[in-house]
């Protein structure tokens, strides 16, 4: 994915800050239509790769006299770029009109570097004050456009991907094991770990300070979810979060360009869809799957009655073959191949539109309640809480499995590492209630780091916007009292109030109408499905599972066409030699999904990331193998 890179190393000559930084830009520059800047003044070397689309401008940005650059992936939000504008010309400063970089520039100048808690976008930012010699690295309140960063005791390098960062061949290619079970348990690293040592992630709401010699990574901003005391009426929540996602919406649609949506089976696209302004012709909408599946064919349903241009986008059984080296090479091997699917039809995208609203963002999770499991919200204790929580879908590699399929060495070198990681994040959020802390906690780092994937593949080749990010509708989804949210009633309440007739087009979670899923209908249809999968398993698969929603079928696929692939790597003497996998455990793990008695599609997505991360990362494979 395009964005920042930069490198600021007091010792480093400028042939050699230039060759690095050309190095750097070069790994990310993933398309040869890509906008490069760069700028080279020891000791600092940065540049901003860009899709040409949002902010344009060439990079750096600066203040009046030049002493403060400014290096900005992303975009501040119309609404606020207006205001911020006036107050800046109010305060004395000249505003020459190059782009939210140069704002940016001019609001350090007058509030340092908290100066990015008050913005509201989608942001990667990097600051050089030259009169001081500081570096300031910032990202948004999402961690929406990622960076990665090295602070060694001579230099610091900041890029918008790991492989940019270890274009510095001084950076062992160390794994981090804490990382790598981390990843296998949650989908996910923690924190700002990743699967290389000395290379860091920057948290969502983080920024770096790098000045003589020294770095310093902190919070500016941290989630706090805390009802309402005493609570407002239910009916004026749902009035408040509709004005306030319609108020999001028209916040991020300030431009003439066409925009598109992708419409899945959910109930977030479609609300997005349903409160979209109006839109002449100029709004496209995306289904993607193969064509019976759910999120196609309901998807379809909301597009007919919002009056936009449709397409659908066929992902193939075998799209992993061509894309797999691919997705893990552009995630550094941070999102399981499983969820790599973006790759396989971006590019059918590009054609059409250049900004794409995503369905996903910070608070759709905390509106839908998707971590109010009722043992999470009567929990006792904090104990008590995570083990509910780690109980509830929550642990895509359990222990028992872990214990099985990893090496005796690596398992009892991790072994309880992953949860330790957990209860330690745990500690820094602040809460009246326990399940509070497990909300905050997927908002800035369970949904940026496990869901956050999608936009960043996006990105590769078009913008992307998130309205369920804004930061005044993600305040008030906070304050919203558990119990509504619970069993997702107030996104159902939301959609119903904002289109009535999109309540009536069938939601993926159920397969009936959303306007017919009370809490117990839900409750009975999810039971459905769960005894489903239970008869496919005790039939190994003579009595196949309700399959028809999945966008993409793996427990099918890894059983047919993907079987081969999935053997050749896992089974490989490489990958078993490496000394992280057991291979009697691989293919125990193997011959139970093949004979339909489990479904592993979900660990095999992760055994595969890794092993080809290593690949690609370690033995430096080229990415076509």
């Amino acid at each position: 994915m395009p964005g920042i890179v930069g490198i600021v190393d007091p010792g480093g000559a400028p042939d050699e800050l230039r060759d690095l930084l050309d190095r750097m830009c070069s790994v990310v520059t993933h398309q040869p239509w890509y906008q490069v800047h760069t700028y080279v003044q020891a000791p600092v070397a940065a540049g901003r790769v860009g899709l040409g689309i949002i902010n344009p401008q060439p990079q750096p940005a600066s203040n009046e006299d030049g002493s403060v650059l400014v290096w900005m992936d992303g975009e501040i939000y119309g609404f606020q770029r207006q205001a911020l504008t006036h107050q800046l010309q109010e305060a004395g400063h000249i505003v020459k009109g190059e782009g939210d970089a140069e704002l940016v520039a001019h609001a350090y100048e007058d509030l340092g570097e908290s100066c990015v808690r008050e913005l509201d976008g989608t942001f990667a930012v990097a600051i050089y004050d030259s009169r001081s010699g500081k570096l300031v690295v910032a990202v948004d309140r999402e961690a929406s456009r990622p960076v990665f960063f090295h602070a060694g005791k001579d230099r610091f390098l900041f890029a918008c991907e790991m492989k940019a960062v270890l274009e510095d061949d001084r950076i062992p290619r160390q794994v981090d094991e804490r990382g790598v079970i981390e990843l296998f348990t949650f989908r996910h690293a923690l924190a700002d770990h990743t699967l290389i040592k000395d290379v860091r992630f920057l948290p969502a709401g983080y920024l770096a300070v790098y000045q003589d010699g020294r770095a310093s990574v902190r919070p500016y901003w941290s989630p706090t979810v805390v009802a309402d005391r005493p609570p407002l009426a239910y009916e004026t929540y749902v009035d408040e979060l509709v004005a306030a996602l319609r108020q999001a919406l028209e916040r991020q649609m300030y431009d003439e360009r066409p925009i598109g949506e992708f419409l899945s089976g959910g109930l977030d696209s479609r609300t997005l869809a349903a409160l979209a302004p109006s839109h002449d012709g100029l709004f496209h909408t995306f289904s993607r799957g193969p064509e019976d599946c759910w999120d196609v064919r309901f998807g379809a349903m909301v597009a007919q009655r919002v009056g936009s241009q449709h397409h659908f986008l066929k992902l193939d059984p075998d799209f992993l073959l061509r894309y797999g080296r691919q997705g893990v090479w552009v995630t550094d091997g941070l999102m399981t191949v499983n969820d790599i699917y973006m790759l396989g039809i971006i590019d059918q995208v590009k054609p059409h539109v250049d900004v794409v609203f995503l369905g996903n963002g910070r608070c759709d999770g905390i509106l839908a309640g998707f971590d109010l499991d009722r043992t999470i919200l009567q929990a006792a204790t904090l104990e008590e809480a995570t083990e509910a929580w780690v109980g509830y879908r929550n642990v895509c590699m359990p222990e028992a499995i872990q214990a099985r399929v990893l090496s005796e060495s690596f398992y009892q070198r991790t072994r309880g590492v992953a949860l330790d990681g957990l209860r330690q994040m745990l500690d820094q959020y602040d809460s009246d209630t326990y399940y509070g802390l497990f909300e905050a906690f997927c908002i800035q780092c369970r949904w940026p780091r496990a869901a956050g994937w999608g936009a960043f593949l996006s990105r590769t080749q078009v913008e992307t916007r998130s309205p369920y990010s804004d930061n005044e509708f993600c305040d008030l989804v906070c304050r919203v009292p558990a119990r509504w949210r619970s069993s997702r009633q107030m996104q159902l309440a939301v959609i119903k109030r904002a289109r009535p007739d999109l309540a009536r087009v069938p939601w993926d979670f159920t397969g009936l109408p959303a306007s017919l899923c009370s809490p117990k209908v839900i409750l009975m249809s999810r039971a459905y499905f769960r005894a489903r999968r239970e008869i496919e398993s005790l039939t190994r698969g003579l009595v196949p599972a309700v399959s028809a929603q999945r966008r993409a079928d793996y427990p099918l696929w890894y059983r047919t066409v993907l079987r081969s692939w999935l053997e050749d790597i896992l089974l490989d003497e490489r990958a078993l030699a490496r000394g992280y996998y057991d291979g009697d455990g691989v293919r125990q793990l193997i011959e139970e999904h093949m004979s339909g008695s489990r479904d592993r599609s979900i660990q095999f997505g992760l055994l595969l990331t890794f092993e080809l991360w290593n690949r690609l990362f370690i033995d430096r494979e080229g990415i076509q193998g």
